[in-house]
């Protein structure tokens, strides 16, 4: 069963044209590589609609439980062994983020319509840009529509392959090109060795390819094509990219050993951006945890820096004298609470702390909270008060402490905000919707919420827990009213 790809529109978007960036393997499998991916795309490009396709690529590094447990059973009885092991799982692996990839590509046109007719119906033109596995997608994209009707299609431009994870033949190109009438460039390094672990294939990152404009790129190694985009778009002649200066005359300052805490750009920037009130939230909740030493609100550094040293294990923190990135520290609550699986539909940062505070809220107070729905969670916020919405982090931080096991504690009712009548009789509904802290005897013997007991005792019991994740909600809300594109 095919995975849906995740779209994304980046910021400043304009035109009738769209680039689709789609990335390859090891890339874009969370938050934080998809926040890296975002930042190389050139602001010469800002003449079109630019948009990611992110799709469950998969990560060298991530094992699943049932390679990790056999690798570390055979190298109990022998390290070589073991490593071995861990050689051929990650071939394995490989493999089959390359079999998704073409069958994925299967499925890109017909979704990236759906996205396009639901988000920019005004768009004429696509271009499509793949690395590595992402130029298989592409390729398998373009070979699947050779034996579809042209009726309605959408139309494609430019097409460009970059370190291409695919054999592509002369033959299969010209059809390509035939077919749906695009400029197909191949951007490839005969210095690329990564692609040579591209088993049984030829890769077209590594050579020229008949019936493309092939574009060498001199000493490219297999990752130095996002962080060099511009000079692989400017050397290509890609469509919608404004030459501007020459690159050697716009160098980028470099910042040797820059500052985490004010290099934490989703924590530091919003905290210095929200209201006094807001960062006085954050402070009382980091407080509360006796591993902070945090002693003023006002202090926009050491409030950030209380934050990140909560986040991993703290002593390790405070003996390398830093914490975790505010989205490590998201990554790490998001394992907390068993959402790996629900990461691929997060693109931005306030998708992820959506996903995690409906989820914290739902644990504690089960499912007929208002908060405790990610669909619903914005719109309530929205008709919540700011009073409100303080009272009921409140009341979930209560309960992730061990002594709300031997209270009985419930969330309060929310208070909204004035309304017009017609939508006054909603917003009492609203709060008839509020659920008590502790579940009725007819949930407490349910799965469910023995499980979300378990896991709401493991963040009480957890250095730093019980204070991150109502942190985490308040900063939710902040981003959520700042609305600031940057920090979304």
């Amino acid at each position: 069963m095919n995975h849906p790809f995740k779209f994304t529109t980046l910021p400043h978007c304009s035109g009738e044209v769209a680039n689709v960036f789609i990335h390859g393997y090891s890339a874009g499998h969370d938050i934080e590589d998809r926040c890296a991916l975002r930042k190389h795309i050139p602001s010469s490009l800002h003449n079109c609609i630019n948009i990611f396709a992110y799709w469950p690529s998969g990560h060298w590094s991530q094992f699943d439980k049932l390679s990790s447990s056999g690798v570390s059973a055979i190298a109990r009885f022998n390290i070589l062994a073991g490593t071995a092991a861990a050689v051929v799982d990650r071939a394995v692996h490989f493999n089959t983020s390359r079999n998704r990839a073409t069958d994925m590509g299967k499925t890109l046109i017909s979704q990236l319509e759906s996205y396009l007719l639901k988000h920019h119906p005004y768009v004429s033109k696509v271009n499509l840009v793949g690395h590595s596995l992402g130029g298989r997608v592409v390729v398998s994209a373009l070979l699947d529509l050779l034996d579809k009707p042209t009726q309605n299609d959408l139309d494609i431009g430019d097409v460009l392959l970059m370190a291409a994870a695919v054999e592509l033949s002369g033959n299969d190109a010209r059809a390509i090109r035939k077919r749906t009438n695009c400029k197909l460039y191949n951007a490839y390094s005969k210095d690329d060795d990564i692609l040579r672990l591209n088993a049984g294939e030829s890769s077209a990152g590594r050579r020229p390819v008949p019936n493309c404009k092939n574009v060498r790129m001199a000493s490219f190694g297999h990752t130095d094509y996002w962080s060099h985009l511009e000079q692989v778009l400017r050397a290509s002649g890609f469509h919608g990219y404004k030459s501007g200066l020459p690159v050697s005359s716009q160098p980028l300052p470099i910042i040797k050993n820059p500052d985490p805490v004010v290099a934490d750009h989703f924590l530091y920037d919003l905290l210095e951006l929200t209201s006094d009130r807001i960062r006085s939230q954050v402070a009382k909740h980091l407080r509360s945890s006796s591993w902070t030493t945090l002693e003023t609100d006002h202090s926009l550094y050491l409030l950030t820096r209380e934050f990140q040293l909560l986040g991993g294990h703290c002593l390790i923190n405070l003996a390398r004298g830093r914490g975790l990135k505010y989205v490590q520290i998201l990554l790490m609550l998001a394992e907390h609470y068993d959402l790996e699986s629900e990461l691929h539909d997060c693109v931005r940062v306030i998708e992820m702390e959506e996903l995690l505070i409906s989820k914290c809220f739902h644990s504690s107070f089960g499912e007929g909270h208002v908060l405790a729905s990610k669909q619903d969670i914005a719109q309530h916020l929205d008709a919540m008060s700011e009073k409100g919405y303080f009272a009921q982090v409140d009341a979930l931080a209560a309960s992730l402490t061990v002594t709300s096991y031997f209270s009985t504690s419930e969330a309060p009712a929310p208070e909204y905000r004035k309304t017009t009548p017609a939508s006054t009789s909603g917003s009492k509904e609203l709060v008839l919707e509020a659920a008590s802290a502790l579940p009725t005897l007819t949930n407490l013997v349910s799965t469910k919420r023995i499980r979300a007991a378990v896991t709401n005792l493991k963040s009480a019991v957890k250095p730093g827990y019980s204070a991150l994740i109502p942190a985490v909600a308040i900063l939710f809300y902040a981003r959520l009213k700042l609305n600031n594109q940057g920090l979304l």
